[in-house]
């Protein structure tokens, strides 16, 4: 069983993911002059994007919304229960899937996305955590495979 130490960190690490999220989303929704053109044709925007998985699968709804918040609570117990190699990558994915599902919740069933690039469809910094969080476990799965 993993120590009480090991679980609040992750926690942490998961609520800064969120709370960095919402900041971000905080930052762009109060933004004046968008889009605001970054580097190598990537934009800051404003997108409420219905679907799921870059835009795809709008018509969910409210099915999207539950299966989020199952999700949600399957990663907190599996942060809780699973060995330390594997916990920062679920507190990311953690945090990732709060915020998107924080944001379903508050736009009607919508995400906020806000970096979008010409090779990219939008995303947010939520879809980036979770990424790095898959990231994260797919390593310590190989690092424990090749051991």
């Amino acid at each position: 069983m993993p120590s009480p130490e090991s679980r609040v960190a992750a926690g942490l690490i998961a609520l800064a993911a969120l709370a960095a999220d919402q900041l971000a989303k905080w930052l762009v929704r109060g933004a004046d002059a968008l889009p605001y053109d970054l580097v190598g044709g990537a934009q800051i925007v404003l997108v409420y994007n219905t679907g799921v998985s870059f835009g795809r699968l709008r018509d969910l709804g409210g099915l999207l919304v539950a299966g989020v918040a199952v999700l949600v609570v399957c990663l907190t117990v599996a942060m809780l229960l699973a060995p330390g190699r594997y916990r920062v990558g679920l507190a990311l994915i953690l945090g990732g899937a709060a915020g998107n599902l924080v944001d379903r919740l508050r736009f009607d069933g919508a995400v906020l996305d806000f970096f979008d690039t010409p090779w990219w469809p939008a995303f947010n910094l939520a879809d980036a955590f979770i990424v790095a969080g898959v990231g994260v476990v797919l390593l310590a799965v190989l690092r424990g495979a090749r051991a």
